[in-house]
């Protein structure tokens, strides 16, 4: 079992990282927040393991992680995750581009397992259990306690023994090819934040008029930038209630400093004339826009075209993509195939977003084309 030792200065980060760089692999997870103790997504510690030792490396008190992120982003060493999107997320953010990277939670999807969580594939591939108590833990606090430090080191600590046994499996199963095609789209795969163009749910975009929901959007950028400007999640700063409410009734701001669901740093008589400027702004570009307080109705035709249009995919999906699922099921299994055609991706080629050309990794194409041809199936119109 691999020691594990917890790095708090940059002298202890620049000797790790130079051991590191050495390496043929190693395995790496993260533990972060993401909006929900503070503002934003923010790296709270890293976990590197090899299969002699394990380093938590506290990105508070290690400021430069340059050195880290140019190791990650080298070919010739490889990287083992398990489930690695939020971490890729995180770090793009920190323009990191990693290479290399072999996530066995891709290879438990492509052996059918029926629970792909790291606790579960490690209890039923190597036999090792542990506990998952510190999973929802503040990652931000300090300092970080044992229990919290020894959950954070299992993530990591096995990942390279699982990594041997599932290559193995996925040979064994002549699913290399399909788990080496699937890491080099992962690679390619863009995960930099998307820019929001909305702050309504889609939820409030449905249930107010166009006009309501341009002043409700500017007064949710408000708070996001309050939330930034003090550190704290949006939920903490202003309640959506709150919002609501002072949007249709501005005359509660009288009372803002004792209205429940306002953060105290934002009780200030300097944010109440704020917000009634953004209510004032909006208002006069809502006016200009011409934006109905109303919500938009369907004409008649419009009803029908929607109809028409909304029965044509329903014959599709269930006429073309559900036969060719099941296809798909009997050849490699129940638990294998959402994976390989997702609801989601039939969505997508249904609507037109998307070619089935444009489908990655490659042999996911195949597979389709494969399954539509032995049940005869025409699916060239989605080519």
């Amino acid at each position: 079992m691999p020691t594990s030792v917890f790095i708090q200065s940059q002298k202890e980060f620049e000797s790790v990282a130079e051991y590191l760089n050495g390496l043929d692999a190693f395995s790496i997870d993260t533990e972060f927040d993401n909006n929900h103790y503070a503002y934003g997504f923010t790296l709270c510690l890293i976990q590197i393991a090899t299969s002699e030792r394990c380093f938590l490396i506290d990105p508070f008190e290690v400021k430069d992680m340059s050195s880290l992120w140019r190791i990650l982003e080298n070919p010739d060493i490889e990287k083992v995750l398990h489930d690695c999107g939020e971490d890729m997320r995180l770090f793009y953010l920190h323009d990191c581009f990693p290479k290399n990277i072999f996530d066995t939670s891709v290879a438990v999807k492509l052996l059918n397992y029926e629970r792909i969580g790291l606790g579960s594939v490690l209890d039923e591939v190597l036999g090792i259990a542990f506990s998952k108590q510190k999973q929802q833990s503040n990652w931000l606090k300090r300092p970080l306690v044992p229990k919290q430090l020894e959950y954070a080191a299992n993530d990591v600590i096995h990942l390279l023994a699982l990594r041997d046994a599932l290559t193995e499996q996925l040979k064994e199963q002549n699913r290399w090819e399909w788990f080496c095609q699937s890491q080099e789209f992962l690679e390619r795969k863009n995960f930099a934040p998307k820019i929001k163009d909305t702050f309504l749910s889609t939820k409030q975009q449905k249930e107010f008029g166009p006009f309501d929901q341009y002043v409700l959007n500017e007064l949710y950028r408000f708070r996001d930038q309050q939330a930034k400007r003090i550190g704290k999640p949006v939920y903490q700063v202003i309640t959506e209630g709150v919002i609501q409410d002072v949007y249709h009734n501005p005359n509660l701001l009288i009372d803002w400093a004792n209205l429940k669901g306002v953060h105290y740093k934002i009780q200030r008589p300097l944010i109440v004339t704020q917000i009634k400027e953004v209510i004032n702004n909006a208002t006069a570009v809502a006016e200009k826009l011409g934006l109905l307080h109303e919500k938009q109705t369907l004409t008649g035709q419009q009803r029908n075209e929607l109809n028409w249009s909304n029965t044509r995919l329903n014959t599709l999906r269930n006429d073309v993509f559900v036969p060719i699922k099941r296809q798909i099921e009997q050849q490699h299994g129940l638990l294998l195939t959402p994976y390989l055609l997702s609801n989601e991706m039939i969505n997508i080629l249904l609507t037109e977003d998307a070619k089935l050309s444009d489908i990655c990794p490659l042999f996911q194409q195949q597979i389709i084309k494969e399954a539509a041809v032995a049940i005869g199936v025409d699916i060239s119109a989605f080519y």
